[in-house]
This record gives C-alpha cells, structure tokens and sequence, in this order.
C-alpha cells in the first residue's frame, strides 16, 4: 500500500479478521464469561417452531427487546408442558453465538411456566439458604419417640387430611391423647398461621407433632416453603413430623423437620405403632422369658442334682487324702529333681575349677617359668621396655631375686622361630 509502510501494514493484517473467524472470537468470549453461563431469563414465546418434533426454535421477549433461542430435544424431551406462542416462560441457559449466522441466542437447558418458574427459583434460593445456615443438618434432628401418650397435629381443622390422621391414630391405639391446633394451610398469611401453632403445641406437654395436609398444586402447598414456618420447625423442641402432599412432594419443611412422611395418613402411621402388635409382642416376650427361666431354673436343679450325688459332697475327707497323697507324690519328686540339679552344679564347678588351675601362672612357673617386673612392678615381655642399669625382679616359684640389667642384648628373629 502506498504512504504505509511494511511495520503498519503487518499491524494492520494481524487487526483484520474474516467474518467466521470474529464470530468464532465472540463466541468464545461469550461462552468463557461465566456471568453468562448457566443464567435464567424470563420472557415471552414468540415465533415457536418444534422442527420435526426434534429441537425448539423461538424467541424470547419482553416489551423492549428479545433474544433468539433453542432448545434442543436432549433437554425438551423431559417438558411435562407444550411450550405455546405468548406464554410467559422462564429459561435456563448458556449465552453463546450462532457462528454461521452472526446470531446471538441462548441455548435453554430448563424451561417453566412463569408463575410457577418464579416460585421455583424461590424455593431453590431459600432452600440453599436454609441449607447453609445448616437447617437441614442431620446433627440438629430429635428422635420419634416410640409411644409418644400425646400427639399433636396442626392442619386444617376442616381437610381430609386431619380425618384420615385421626382416623388411623385411633385404629392403631384407640386410648392415644390428641391435640389439633386447626390452621390455614393456604393461602396469604398460611405459613405464619402454621408456625404459631406450632409454637403453641410446643409449649404444651406433647410429645410429637404432625404438621400437614393433602396435596396439592405448587401455589397450594407454597405456605409450607415459606422461611417464617420452615424456622418454627428447626426452633421447635418438640420432635416435627412433616407431611404435606403427596409422596413425590418435598418442600422447605421436610427438609427441616426431624421427619418426613409421605403423606398425612404416612405420618400417622410414624408416630404411632399398632396397639395390638405391641400387646402380642409383649405376650410373645413374656412367653419366651417364661421358657428362658424355666430352662435356667431347670439346669440349676440338674446340676445341684449332680453335686448332691458327688463323691467330694458325700466323702470329702477322702478328697483331702487324694490331696495328702498327691502332695507327698510332688514334694518326692521336687528331692529327686533338687539332687540332680546339686549333682550337675557340682560337677560343673569341679571342671571350671581344673580349667582356671591349668591356666594359672602358678602352674606355669612351676614348669621353671618366671615372671619379670620393673621397679614399679610392670611385666617386662620384650627387651625394648628395659634399659641397662634398669632394677628388675624375677619371681620364681618359691621366691624373688632383684637384679640390675648390664646390658640388653636382643635376639634375631631368624633364631626366635628356630
């Protein structure tokens, strides 16, 4: 290029992308910014295409904007609705760039219905809340007492939950004290109803309580995922049994409770065993304690039986002079054993003694050896530790000559092996 030159015109190549390669580079920018992975937008359906059953194709908008979407059939596959044009939605997604297109859009992973979606990011948001304060722990759960005498319930005080409750408390222990503390389980102001009447079968002298009702939609069963009730249920001192809904139902409260029960009906059964079971197996432990002590006191009678006809019961002299006999017999044996040890001790002593006496230097200078010493009485072995004029003394046998050295004369070694 003319009036650039060759340093300016290398900058400005490696500035120039091809159009694949830009949207590539954006893409790879939107997908490594984590404030846009996995987020949720709420909007509108709009230009809904279901290509050939397969992946979803539409756009999501508000009253000012909208932003291209998929959802692909490995996620859609799992709706338990027909997404529809207008309907209010909430998504689930990664933001990312349609290279072949230039078009940004987001890819939907998970996808509700708005009112129900926004009811859902508010149990999630306060369940990992609750969960992180440590409401749900396994450390703060109080046992179910086995036979609790008085159970209190809070429910409807018109709802089939609380007829089926009693209905099958009464069939499985008949004389089970009661407390119902009626409340609305729906509603405004349901959860702060259900909480204080908790707080109220707290305070009374109840061993466990019930809280519950049927099922329902997620708006009818809300009140039971509300923080006011889920923190009367962790406050409580009073062992809480939750059962609300049906079995495939888990709300905020069961996940604070000390139990969850599938349904009311569930929970009742929980708290309180059979009363006729519990008779036949205290008839049944009965019966086996009475065979058990029958069969011990039977045992005793046998073996008493058994020491009463014992030659030791009927002669126990004659024991004691099995016990003479045996003694002797022992005592016997210990001389015969303490003279052998003797003998071998002393013959012994005898050979260790023969030993030291041949190694003696007694022995030695009387085959005509002597011992020779300085005058500080240090043995004298070679001719190299005395000089001439040296005093010695050579000790014999039978006595002591004293000597002086006149000369120091020593032998070839040629003749010492000789």
């Amino acid at each position: 290029m003319e009036g650039i030159s060759d340093k300016e015109e290398k900058d400005l190549d490696q500035k120039i992308y091809s159009v694949s390669g830009l949207n590539h580079f954006v893409k790879g920018l939107l997908e490594r910014e984590k404030e846009l992975q996995d987020v949720w937008v709420k909007g509108e359906i709009s230009n809904f295409k279901h290509h050939k059953g397969r992946h979803m194709y539409f756009v999501l908008k508000d009253d000012s904007s909208e932003i291209n979407s998929v959802m692909f059939r490995s996620k859609n596959r799992d709706l338990d609705f027909e997404p529809e044009e207008g309907m209010e939605v909430i998504c689930r997604g990664d933001i990312t760039l349609y290279v072949d297109r230039g078009r940004y859009q987001i890819v939907v992973k998970e996808m509700m219905v708005g009112g129900i979606g926004e009811l859902y990011l508010a149990y999630e948001k306060l369940k990992e809340k609750l969960s992180e304060e440590g409401l749900f722990d396994d450390e703060h759960k109080k046992a179910i007492p086995f036979l609790p005498k008085k159970v209190g319930i809070v429910t409807s005080g018109e709802g089939a939950a609380l007829e089926d409750m009693l209905r099958t408390l009464k069939e499985r222990f008949e004389n089970i004290d009661i407390v119902v503390s009626p409340a609305k389980v729906q509603g405004e102001d349901a959860a702060k109803d259900i909480a204080e009447s908790i707080k109220k079968l707290d305070e009374m002298d109840v061993d466990v309580v019930i809280i519950g009702r049927g099922g329902g939609s997620i708006e009818d069963l809300w009140s039971f995922n509300e923080e006011i009730l889920a923190r009367a249920v962790f406050e409580a001192e009073t062992p809480i049994v939750s059962a609300v809904g049906h079995e495939t139902d888990f709300l905020i409260s069961d996940f604070v409770a000390d139990e969850r029960a599938a349904t009311p009906t569930s929970a009742a059964e929980l708290v309180v065993p059979i009363k006729s079971e519990l008779k036949s197996k205290v008839r049944d432990q009965k019966r086996r304690a009475r065979t058990a002590m029958r069969n011990i006191i039977t045992n005793y009678r046998e073996k008493l039986k058994n020491l009463s006809t014992s030659p030791v019961l009927q002669n126990p002299k004659r024991m004691l002079e099995d016990r003479y006999q045996k003694l002797d017999e022992n005592t016997e044996r210990i001389d015969i054993l303490l003279e052998r040890y003797l003998e071998r001790y002393k013959e012994d002593l005898s050979n260790k003694k023969d030993r030291l006496n041949a190694l003696s230097p007694v022995q030695t200078m009387k085959r005509g050896y002597s011992i020779v010493m300085d005058d500080q009485k240090k043995v004298i072995s070679s001719v190299d530790e005395v000089e001439k004029e040296d005093l010695l003394s050579i000790h014999l046998i039978d006595g002591e000559i004293l000597s002086e050295v006149e000369e120091v004369e020593r032998c070839q070694k040629k003749n010492l092996k000789k």
